[in-house]
């Protein structure tokens, strides 16, 4: 079983991840809409930073042997 802190950030990694698929999608949907197709983009661009975050302290935690893949 792994630890909570690793849990945690590992669902995190996939809500994150599934956000982003949507952001797409929700855009193409505001074709009609400037204002909306940037407020996407901007969420977009900001849940990319957080990912890469996530992905950082991941890596982390396996190279400090916290999180086994065994």
């Amino acid at each position: 079983m792994i630890k909570n802190v690793s849990y945690n950030l590992l669902e995190t990694i996939t809500i994150v991840s599934k956000s982003l698929y949507r952001y797409d999608t929700y855009k193409l949907d505001a074709a009609n809409s400037k204002s909306s197709q940037e407020l996407w983009t901007t969420f977009k661009a900001q849940r990319e930073k957080e990912l890469s975050m996530l992905l950082k302290e991941l890596k982390n935690q396996i190279d400090s042997g916290m999180l086994a893949l065994e």
